[in-house]
């Protein structure tokens, strides 16, 4: 039997966690009041203090929970729990900036490997700090599947099928994307294409 609202204020984390797992929704309800305004603090300060990007982070993190709530592992505190998981989103978000930043490191790799699409060899002589901005501007315009295929192929160093199998989608679709976002980057950054 379901419990009236104002019963769900006097139930620990724990507790609300099991009903959430039944399907209450007022149990997510009184979560979301306990922890968004605490949490969302958390990420602007772990996030460089910007408020839309902290914003966004809550939404994942309280729609991950939503989602899942089965992955609460009662026996542990939900609170450490809850954090935990905040702190791991912060950590994917500074990989993600990390990964984009190391961009030229990474087209010089493929360079070296005699990879032939011009746009990777031209963007490896470029000047490094302007290229790695203008790169990661361009990345961030585009859909997350093919910005994710990118970052997995060039600079992750995954082949085609391991991406399929991380994107979920047939090989076609990961050689589209790639092809995609590789003509769209030369398209954006032919400032750094050499004339000759």
């Amino acid at each position: 039997m379901p419990l009236e609202k104002g019963k769900f204020s006097v139930l620990s984390d724990e507790e609300l966690m099991l009903h959430l797992c039944n399907g209450e929704v007022l149990a997510f309800d009184e979560i979301y009041y306990r922890y968004s305004k605490r949490l969302l603090g958390y990420f602007i300060r772990m996030l460089n203090f910007d408020k839309g990007l902290a914003e966004d982070a809550l939404q994942d993190l309280f729609l991950k929970i939503a989602e899942s709530p089965e992955k609460f592992d009662g026996s542990r505190s939900f609170k450490t729990w809850i954090f935990s998981v905040a702190s791991n989103s912060c950590k994917n978000f500074y990989r993600h900036q990390k990964v984009v930043a190391d961009s030229k490191e990474e087209l010089e790799y493929l360079e070296g490997n005699n990879n032939e699409n011009e746009f990777i060899k031209a963007a490896a002589k470029m000047d490094a700090a302007e290229f790695r901005k203008m790169l990661e501007e361009a990345l961030n315009e585009m859909a997350p599947e093919k910005k994710e295929a990118f970052i997995l192929k060039y600079q992750e160093d995954k082949s085609i099928a391991d991406i399929a199998f991380i994107q979920n989608c047939p090989i076609g679709s990961v050689k589209s994307r790639l092809h995609y976002t590789l003509k769209t980057l030369e398209e954006k950054l032919k400032i750094f294409k050499p004339l000759n």
